[in-house]
């Protein structure tokens, strides 16, 4: 099978961007890339529970759970990037990235917090007259390549940075749209020249998983390929995600201009107990600008979906999402600053016919030492409110979080 989906993807490589014969191409080099950044964290969250006793629970309901709000966290990325190019004028390569990504116990009673895994790994293939053609696993075109109006370029990014890295619990982590919150499904991408300013992309994929293979040794609701199944208000997954986006990109009196309007659709998997999800039918629209260091921008999602880009469960709440996110920094030198926020109101729980709403915002800065190696420093507040719904921790309707940062960073 292998065999033929290679054969298969070169043939559609030849026959749509004009590649010459293996033979004629030059070897391709290899460079290994990567990060390594340590932060300080000082974190402040509701936590616990109180019994009527007032003896205090975690969140699993044993007693005398506290949470101190000092820690150290480290985090790694090493990028293995191969680039060639046919004597033609065709470039092609692949990128395989492996990160440090555990950071929750594996298992109960376990600290360790070091597993690896991949994030993003793929392979293209590009030509200045047709495109590029990428295939693996990676965000698709709305909020991956051609993503706008996302302002993270200070401290760990902001709203988007590594604040939830140190938040307990996932039902404190505010739902927001930032920099390719879709995760790496394994898809098929295609993006264009640009012709007068203008380009366009679109991707494809039909599991919302990534990966080697169907993620399951025997069949069940967890197999990437389960196309029907018994679940809850909550165990639905997106299936045929498609997105497509057209983008400008241009320069007046100084300034540089980039707007991008796009769609993220998709179906769902079905439930046979029960009421179907709907999937998503999202409209994503960024502004950005640029001049005199400073850079400021605006992204607007709207559309059937729940928080997070999650498919929409039919319930009481069936309400669309709306999700602003709006950042500005300036540049002088070495130095950058920064801030972003995200608004964003959804369904919740759709069983719940109050308003989920999610407002997060972040300051930051960070200073580069020398090539490669910054310092970083940031703020970031973010609170989750849904009337009548019970955030997970036995605490009301609303949970809050606040992360300060200071730490080191290493690119290479």
């Amino acid at each position: 099978m292998r065999k033929i989906l290679l054969a298969t993807t070169a043939v559609v490589a030849t026959a749509v961007l004009g590649i010459a014969d293996a033979s004629a191409q030059q070897a391709p080099t290899v460079r290994v890339g990567g990060y390594f950044r340590f932060n300080y964290a000082f974190t402040d969250q509701d936590q616990g529970r109180t019994a009527a006793s007032g003896q205090t629970f975690d969140a699993a309901g044993r007693r005398g759970a506290n949470l101190g709000k000092s820690d150290f966290t480290s985090d790694a990325e090493i990028h293995v990037i191969v680039e060639g190019k046919a004597a033609n004028g065709i470039s092609y390569g692949t990128t395989i990235e492996v990160q440090v990504d555990q950071n929750r116990q594996a298992t109960a009673g376990t600290a360790t917090k070091t597993s690896m895994d991949t994030d993003e790994m793929y392979v293209w293939v590009s030509s200045p007259t047709a495109g590029q053609l990428r295939f693996g696993d990676e965000d698709g075109v709305v909020l991956g390549a051609m993503a706008n109006g996302f302002i993270t370029n200070f401290g760990t990014g902001g709203v988007d940075g590594d604040a939830w890295d140190n938040v307990v619990g996932g039902n404190y982590r505010p739902a927001y749209i930032a920099g390719g919150y879709l995760n790496d499904s394994t898809k098929v991408i295609y993006t264009s020249p640009q012709f007068f300013g203008f380009d366009f992309g679109a991707s494809f994929g039909f599991n919302d998983a990534e990966g080697e293979d169907s993620g399951c040794e025997t069949f069940g609701v967890n197999c990437d390929r389960a196309d029907s199944y018994s679940y809850g208000v909550a165990g639905a997954r997106r299936k045929n995600e498609v997105q497509a986006a057209l983008r400008y990109r241009g320069s007046f009196a100084g300034v540089g201009l980039a707007a991008t309007a796009g769609y993220i659709g998709s179906g769902a998997t079905k439930n046979t107990d029960g009421a179907s999800a709907d999937g998503l039918a999202v409209g994503v629209f960024g502004l950005q600008a640029t001049a005199y260091g400073a850079t400021v921008g605006a992204n607007y999602a709207i559309g059937r979906s729940n928080a997070g880009l999650t498919v929409l469960n039919q319930g009481i709440d069936d309400r669309n999402l709306n999700n602003l996110f709006v950042g500005a920094s300036y540049t002088m030198q070495a130095l950058t600053v920064g801030a972003n926020a995200n608004w964003q109101t959804s369904a919740g729980n759709v069983n719940n016919p109050a308003a989920r709403k999610d407002q997060i915002w972040s300051v930051g800065a960070n200073y580069a030492l020398a090539p490669g190696l910054a310092l970083v420093a940031e703020y970031t507040q973010g609170t989750t409110k849904e009337g009548g719904q019970d955030r997970g921790q036995g605490i009301g309707n609303k949970t809050e979080v606040n992360v300060f940062i200071a730490g080191i960073r290493m690119a290479f």
